[in-house]
C-alpha cells in the first residue's frame, strides 16, 4: 500500500513537470533544433545515421528525459531546493535582498542572465580545477560523438552542483519564477547549439557568445584543452579571466583520454564515486605519516 501510494505520488509529480507549458515550449525547442540539426548534416553529406543510431546518442536522450521529464527535480532538486530555502530563511534571510525584484521583467532578465553566466563559468572551472568535482563532470567529457543532446550528458551530482552555485546569487537578486523559466529557455537555446559538432564561429559575435566551434576546443580528446573556454553564455568570460583559446584547430576527436568511462547508463552513474574513492584514499596515503622504527 506504502509503495502504491509513492508510486502514484512519485507519477503525479512527473506529469506535472511533464505536461506544464514551460515544458512543451522546451520538448518543442529541442525537437525543432535536432530536426534542424538533422537536415544540415544530411545536406552536408555527413554520416548522420552513425551518429544518431549510436549507443552515445541514445544515453544522451536518457539524460535528457531525466532532467527534463521532471524525474530529476521529483527525486533531488525538489528536496535540496526545499531544504535550502528553509535554511535561508531561518538562518540567513539577508540574503533575500531582492536587488531586481521591483525592476521591470526585461531589466530582471538581463541580470540574471548576465549573473548566471558568471557564476556558471567559474563553477564550470572549478569542477575542472577540482580533482572531486571532476570526478563527476568527466561524465559531460566522456562523449566524443558530439551532437546537441551532448548539452545534457551530466551526472545529477555534476548537475547540482551548478545549482547550488547559482542558488545564493538567485536569492539576492530576487526574480520571479517567470523569469527563471525565460532563463532556461535562452540558455537552452544556446547550448544546444553549443554542443553540435559544427564549426560555426558566429562571425564578430563570437568574441561576445560561445560558438559551437569555441566550445568544441573544450570537448576535444587533448586533455590540455579541457583547461579553456569554460564560459557558458558568454566568451568574453574566458577572455577576461585569461582561459580563452580561439586559435587551436577544430578537434579531429572528442571525449577523454583513454575512453575511461563506461558507455552505460548504469555504469555512468557508478564511475564517478569509484573516481572519488581512490582520490579519497590517495589523499589519506598522502596524509599519514610514514611509520618510524623505535630504536632498541
Amino acid at each position: 500500500m506504502v509503495i502504491r501510494d509513492w508510486l502514484s505520488w512519485f507519477f503525479s509529480r512527473v506529469d506535472f513537470h511533464l505536461l506544464n507549458a514551460h515544458s512543451l515550449r522546451t520538448y518543442s525547442l529541442t525537437a525543432l533544433v535536432l530536426a534542424g540539426t538533422v537536415v544540415l548534416e544530411i545536406a552536408a553529406r555527413r554520416n548522420w545515421r552513425i551518429r544518431y543510431g549510436s549507443t552515445n546518442f541514445r544515453i544522451d536522450v536518457l539524460y535528457y528525459v531525466f532532467y527534463y521529464g521532471g524525474i530529476y527535480h521529483v527525486l533531488v532538486f525538489v528536496w535540496i531546493y526545499k531544504i535550502l530555502i528553509g535554511f535561508v530563511t531561518t538562518y540567513a534571510p539577508w540574503l533575500q535582498m531582492r536587488l531586481v525584484a521591483d525592476a521591470p521583467p526585461a531589466v530582471q532578465i538581463a541580470a540574471i542572465i548576465i549573473t548566471a553566466d558568471f557564476f556558471g563559468y567559474w563553477s564550470h572551472r572549478l569542477r575542472h580545477v577540482s580533482n572531486l568535482l571532476w570526478s563527476f563532470h568527466t561524465i559531460h567529457h566522456s562523449q566524443t560523438v558530439m551532437t546537441i543532446m551532448t548539452n545534457y550528458r551530466f551526472h545529477f551530482v555534476d548537475e547540482t552542483v551548478l545549482r547550488l552555485c547559482l542558488f545564493i546569487p538567485f536569492q539576492m537578486l530576487g526574480t520571479t519564477l517567470e523569469v527563471w523559466l525565460w532563463l532556461d529557455f535562452i540558455f537552452t537555446w544556446v547550448l544546444l547549439l553549443q554542443h553540435s559538432e559544427w564549426d560555426w564561429t558566429y562571425g564578430p559575435l563570437g568574441r561576445i557568445f560561445v560558438s559551437p566551434a569555441f566550445h568544441r576546443i573544450h570537448h576535444a580528446k587533448d586533455q590540455r584543452l579541457h583547461n579553456c573556454n569554460y564560459a557558458m553564455l558568454f566568451s568574453f568570460w574566458d577572455d577576461m579571466f585569461g582561459t580563452a583559446e580561439r586559435s587551436a584547430p577544430p578537434p579531429a576527436e572528442h571525449g577523454l583520454e583513454g575512453n575511461p568511462v563506461p558507455e552505460t547508463v548504469w555504469g555512468q552513474i557508478v564511475y564517478p564515486f569509484i573516481l572519488v574513492a581512490r582520490e579519497l584514499r590517495r589523499r589519506a596515503t598522502a596524509v599519514t605519516p610514514p611509520i618510524r622504527s623505535v630504536p632498541e
